[in-house]
């Protein structure tokens, strides 16, 4: 939620009146800015940078915690977000892609999002390798 709270106040951009003029954050904050807005809107006021190798692709996952008590259960729930409704609801919910190719992308998603030809991959083990190295990297430029 900080995250949110920091695009309102210090990005510059849409509705936020910070002095920032950049602000990193999601491909789909266009289509976000256009659905969301208090007065319609025929254009998004903000912008993505998807120049080869500049976006990252952020996948969120589902799963099942190992021992549960309720497997049959959290199997149900799985199979129901990774189904055909729930899957075309979460574009317009959480500015995200369907994973389920049957879903139907709503109109502002396609047209206010553009996505990026070459976007920027790393393997998974550099990854686990450097994440916390990363972080805290990224934390001391950013706060201090």
């Amino acid at each position: 939620m900080v995250g949110r709270r920091l695009y309102y106040t210090n990005f510059s951009g849409s509705s936020g009146h910070g002095a920032q003029p950049l602000v990193v954050s999601y491909a789909t904050d266009p289509a976000a800015e256009v659905v969301n807005a208090s007065t319609p809107l025929t254009d998004s006021p903000v912008g993505s940078m998807l120049g080869p190798g500049t976006c990252f692709r952020q996948i969120e996952f589902v799963g099942i915690l190992q021992g549960t008590k309720q497997l049959a259960l959290a199997r149900k729930f799985v199979d129901f977000m990774l189904g055909q409704q729930f899957q075309a609801d979460m574009p317009l919910q959480m500015y995200v892609y369907p994973v389920n190719p049957t879903a139907k992308l709503p109109d502002a998603f396609i047209k206010y999002n553009q996505v990026p030809a070459q976007p920027a991959a790393l393997d998974p083990a550099v990854i686990a390798s450097n994440r916390d190295q990363w972080i805290q990297a990224w934390t001391q430029v950013v706060l201090h």
